[in-house]
């Protein structure tokens, strides 16, 4: 909850630091982030798995004021940590795919008419899975799920510099609180980890931390 908490912190200090004129904005517009996600929280799940990409597109309608309301998918690859080994294989293969689906509430505030910080919240619900699952031997297959799905909440801060009236590109953090709890049995890397890995603390839902790049692109001007 500390990385979350950090997350408001840093959106209140841009609020207060970023007192500027609206711009014209777009009645419709679509955003879209790509980055490398990090696990935390809990310390079975962040030595279990590392973070490839994470990538999300939505598409959203202005309210009033510069607040808007969207919907969007996400996307999230994970590959196993290179300390898990099978003596039967070069190396464990195992991977995380996480699929999101979310509704999103969004504020832009526009520090001058070219810069503009967005701050949002998404909330919703993913599907997950694990895939090249490998197995000591034949009894355990079908035996623990490789799939899981849940809800999530997922504050987003960004600074966005508009190229030109309808087009911005910047940089963005996200904080995904996943209401999952990490189960090593499910990909089987309790089969392969350390003999210490299944007592690392596990005690926190799954939480995952973004730093990527983002595109605004505004279909419609501000009538």
């Amino acid at each position: 909850m500390r990385y979350l908490l950090s997350v408001f912190i840093v959106m209140k200090s841009l609020i207060f630091f970023s007192q500027g004129k609206y711009a014209a904005i777009q009645k419709f517009s679509i955003r879209t982030n790509v980055g490398v996600p990090k696990a935390v929280s809990s310390k079975q799940f962040r030595y279990s798995f590392k973070g490839v990409l994470a990538a999300d597109a939505n598409i959203n309608y202005k309210l009033f004021s510069n607040f808007f309301v969207g919907v969007g998918y996400s996307y999230h690859y994970y590959s196993s940590q290179d300390s898990f080994a099978n003596p039967y294989a070069s190396r464990i293969n195992t991977n995380l795919q996480m699929h999101f689906g979310y509704l999103k509430l969004g504020y832009d505030h526009y520090v001058n008419e070219k810069t503009f910080v967005n701050f949002s919240l998404n909330g919703g619900y993913n599907y997950s899975l694990y895939e090249g699952v490998q197995y000591k031997n034949d009894s355990l297959k079908g035996k623990y799920p490789t799939k899981f799905s849940g809800g999530f909440v997922e504050p987003m801060v960004g600074i966005y510099y508009l190229v030109d009236p309808n087009f911005a590109i910047g940089g963005h953090i996200t904080y995904n609180y996943n209401f999952t709890l990490f189960n090593s049995l499910y990909p089987q890397l309790n089969q392969w980890g350390s003999s210490g890995y299944t007592k690392l603390p596990n005690k926190w839902n799954m939480s995952i931390i973004t730093f990527g790049f983002g595109l605004y692109y505004g279909i419609t001007n501000k009538k």
